[in-house]
């Protein structure tokens, strides 16, 4: 790693912006120096950026000029960031309801986009198009934040879906070699669908170099593997030098679970699939996320859409300053957090805290193995190819052997794809688990308003804290 610290500024870095045409460290650096700029200045730079995204639109997304007219508005009406409220929200349903010919730019050529799915994780299911023009941003802002995190270092595992599942599906071996060499980063898939702590501390002694590793997942699977570390008395034979979860909510009693068996700081990543690495802890104030106003306008507001205050619960609104191909403007992305106070620390970055993504609990199995929201949505978004059948979805654990996947379906669901999801969920889970589909209207809210994408009718069950 000593090595790749030296050779990395003064060759790989100069040589990849200058070969591929991108400026991700460019835009890192500069990422470093503006993270300390007063946020009235960081406000009028992200402006700056939001008028033309909102021009461009306006003219070549057919979605986005039918709104604009709908609410009597035109872009240049948006004369502030505030303004946005002005314009009404958008949400998955309308999206995947217009793709691709109402929400994709008519001016978008081919080579500039990239077909992707979300991972499902919300309940909610689409395909949209990334922009490949964007790269340099959110890879700037990925590298930006796995310095906050502490985590340069040579090895991440990644805790996460099985193996087969966990890696970017887009990613062909030129580019995770090419990722070993310019970010000198070697990446190991764990599934934490079974991983168990004995497993994991075997699996560690193999791998992990005198440089150090770090540790990136989801937070449900890393909170139960510290778990089993903590009541098992297990050692490791070295802790990393930082963990970062994502993907979904992480609450207070995980993070200390998972502070304590991995002996470090836990640092809270925000980032989804359509929209990528958007927010993370501050380095120095762990109750606060900073948000790379460079990278997209992050708002919470109240149920009718006006700003709400510091600290009072809202929804996150996200309008994406990089892409241009299938704009996400003023997009409702499911989650809630409360808007927060400039942060102590100096910098000027806007601030969120509450945060609360993916809402549901885990399906256990009496095997031992366990399921949680982001891992069914990668399994049937990505693993199964289940997203031209499915509007919606929830899976009740009725009892501790039986899964009931409820299903809102397309018009091109039949029972033979209700088989095939249930054969391959019983290979993911085990055969100790009855894995029904069971076709509905509609999934009901909870009581709360909240919306579990995984929900269990079994006695809940305790957990270290602490």
């Amino acid at each position: 790693m000593s090595m790749y610290r030296r050779l990395a500024p003064r060759i790989f870095v100069p040589l990849y912006e200058r070969l591929s045409g991108r400026r991700p460290w460019t835009e890192l650096r500069r990422l470093r120096e503006l993270q300390w700029r007063a946020p009235e200045e960081l406000e009028a730079r992200a402006l700056a950026k939001l008028r033309p995204l909102l021009a461009h639109a306006y003219v070549h997304v057919p979605y986005y000029r039918e709104l604009f007219a709908r609410a009597g508005l035109r872009p240049e009406d948006i004369g502030t960031v505030s303004d946005l409220a002005r314009l009404p929200l958008t949400g998955k349903a309308e999206l995947r309801a217009g793709f691709p010919l109402r929400v994709v730019a008519d001016d978008a050529p081919a080579r500039q986009r990239w077909l992707a799915r979300t991972s499902g994780s919300a309940g909610l299911p689409f395909e949209f198009y990334g922009d490949r023009a964007a790269s340099d941003v959110w890879l700037a802002s990925y590298l930006f934040f796995r310095e906050w995190a502490g985590v340069v270092v040579p090895t991440t595992f990644y805790v996460a879906s099985p193996s087969h599942l966990a890696a970017n599906p887009r990613a062909s071996p030129w580019i995770k070699l090419a990722r070993r060499i310019v970010l000198g980063e070697r990446v190991v898939h764990l599934s934490g669908i079974d991983l168990g702590a004995a497993r994991f501390a075997a699996r560690l002694r193999r791998v992990v170099t005198k440089s150090g590793y770090a540790i990136w997942g989801w937070p449900a699977y890393l909170a139960r593997l510290g778990a089993e570390l903590l009541e098992a008395g297990i050692e490791l034979s070295s802790y990393p030098r930082g963990v970062v979860t994502y993907g979904e909510s992480l609450t207070e009693t995980d993070a200390r679970v998972i502070e304590r068996a991995f002996q470090c700081r836990v640092a809270n990543h925000y980032s989804s699939w359509e929209i990528l690495h958007l927010a993370q802890t501050c380095p120095d104030n762990p109750r606060l996320l900073h948000v790379n106003s460079e990278r997209a306008i992050v708002r919470v507001v109240r149920e009718d859409g006006s700003p709400a205050a510091v600290g009072e619960p809202g929804r996150v609104v996200i309008t994406d300053l990089a892409n241009r191909v299938m704009p996400f403007i003023n997009y409702d992305i499911g989650d809630r957090a409360q808007a927060g106070a400039p942060c102590p620390c100096g910098r000027g970055f806007p601030t969120l805290m509450g945060l609360e993504g993916r809402v549901g609990e885990l399906i256990r199995t009496p095997g031992g193995k366990t399921l949680s929201p982001v891992a069914l949505g990668w399994l049937l978004t990505h693993g199964h190819r289940a997203l031209p059948y499915i509007w919606e979805y929830q899976a009740v654990q009725t009892a501790a052997d039986t899964l009931v996947l409820r299903i809102v379906p397309t018009d091109r669901f039949t029972r033979e794809v209700a088989i095939e999801i249930e054969r391959a969920l019983t290979a993911l889970l085990g055969s100790d688990i009855t894995v029904k589909v069971e076709a509905v209207d509609r999934i009901a809210l909870e009581p709360s308003g909240k919306r579990l994408i995984i929900k269990s009718e079994l006695a809940p069950r305790s957990t270290i804290s602490g």
